[in-house]
């Protein structure tokens, strides 16, 4: 007597066939997908990085630097600087060098960062100054 399959009426050789090339398929797809990944990693490679010289953790620290001026301040912290104008007294240059330099001597005594509580952010919080001079110089 046979027994029922699940097989939809198809023998368990042809079953057994049809799973066998979807395998292959499967293995041929993969492989495919393997080659083409190699080929946009060594393309990637072979790019230079966009800022290959600047630490994305220094970039970081110095944009946690702006997040807080705008705390502080609000819009007038750096927003008021992308029309290049100093509309501010604490946006001449003499100021924001003063706040650079100032940072850096806290730096240089091992000061920690009164907000972020780290001495790095000292040289961060100077450069980002050092990059409020630069925007805002442009516009002289």
């Amino acid at each position: 007597m046979n027994k029922p399959n699940d097989n939809l009426g198809a023998a368990d050789e042809e079953v057994a066939d049809s799973l066998r090339e979807d395998v292959i398929s499967a293995f041929k797809i993969c492989n495919q997908q393997r080659a083409r990944i190699a080929e946009l990693e060594r393309e990637l490679a072979a790019k230079p990085k966009p800022y290959e010289f600047l630490n994305p953790d220094f970039l970081a620290l110095m944009n946690d630097i702006g997040r807080l001026g705008h705390e502080k301040f609000g819009a007038d912290a750096f927003e008021v600087a992308e029309n290049k104008k100093r509309v501010l007294s604490r946006h001449q240059k003499t100021e924001i060098l003063r706040h650079a330099h100032q940072h850096l001597w806290l730096y240089e005594d091992g000061m920690k960062h009164d907000k972020l509580k780290t001495l790095p952010a000292h040289l961060a919080a100077a450069a980002f100054n050092c990059m409020l001079e630069f925007v805002l110089s442009q516009g002289e």
